[in-house]
């Protein structure tokens, strides 16, 4: 039986809207970058729509065609962080079979962002702008939150843990909050502080005795 993916006025359809759609994606991607540079320095009140525009070189009639306003561009700059880092972060883990060398790497992945500069500073100020401008992250930045926190769950689970679910999300905690620390203070984890997380981490890891 054939899909909506075989019918030739799908296909014909897919094919006039593609051109559309790249340069849909090529403009959200330059309003959110702008959005990033402009957040650095506008941090801790939130950008200004007219500086962000002014930033990306586009039109408020093309910001408002992608995006309600500030805060729902803000909203997408958080979710597409975290997407970025969790592709990251299954990438690395992806290239090793050994269940504690992968968390070590989610580990260490998570606070590699406080070392990379430019992106520590602006993930910072996000970070402060939605402290003092907003209620807290939407339900999809939660959901990429919680995404990341799931690919510990196997490794964890392999390693025999009797609640992965809660030790993923106490790992996630101590990580993510060591390096929102390191980012709130401009600073960068050391190498003694990476492998003190790793060590402390994996030795609390609940397993069955």
């Amino acid at each position: 039986m054939s899909t909506a993916a075989d019918d030739p006025v799908e296909q014909a359809v897919d094919r006039a809207l593609k051109p559309l759609r790249d340069d849909a994606v090529r403009d959200v991607e330059a309003i959110l970058d702008a959005a990033l540079k402009v957040a650095e320095l506008s941090s801790p009140a939130a950008p200004r729509v007219a500086d962000i525009v002014a930033e990306a070189g586009t039109s408020n009639q093309a910001f408002y065609r992608y995006f309600t306003g500030k805060d729902d561009l803000m909203q997408a700059v958080m979710a597409r962080g975290l997407r970025r880092v969790h592709a990251y972060l299954e990438h690395r883990m992806s290239k090793v079979d050994e269940p504690t060398k992968k968390i070590e790497l989610w580990i260490r992945g998570i606070l590699t962002q406080a070392t990379h500069q430019t992106a520590a500073r602006q993930g910072a100020a996000v970070a402060e702008i939605f402290a003092v401008n907003s209620g807290g992250i939407d339900s999809k930045s939660q959901e990429a939150t919680v995404a990341l926190q799931d690919l510990l769950i196997a490794p964890l689970t392999t390693l025999g843990s009797t609640d992965p679910v809660r030790d993923a999300a106490l790992i996630r905690e101590a990580s993510m909050g060591t390096m929102r620390n390191h980012m709130n203070a401009h600073t960068s984890p050391s190498q003694e502080d990476s492998d003190h997380l790793v060590d402390f981490c994996l030795r609390g890891i609940n397993t069955t005795q």
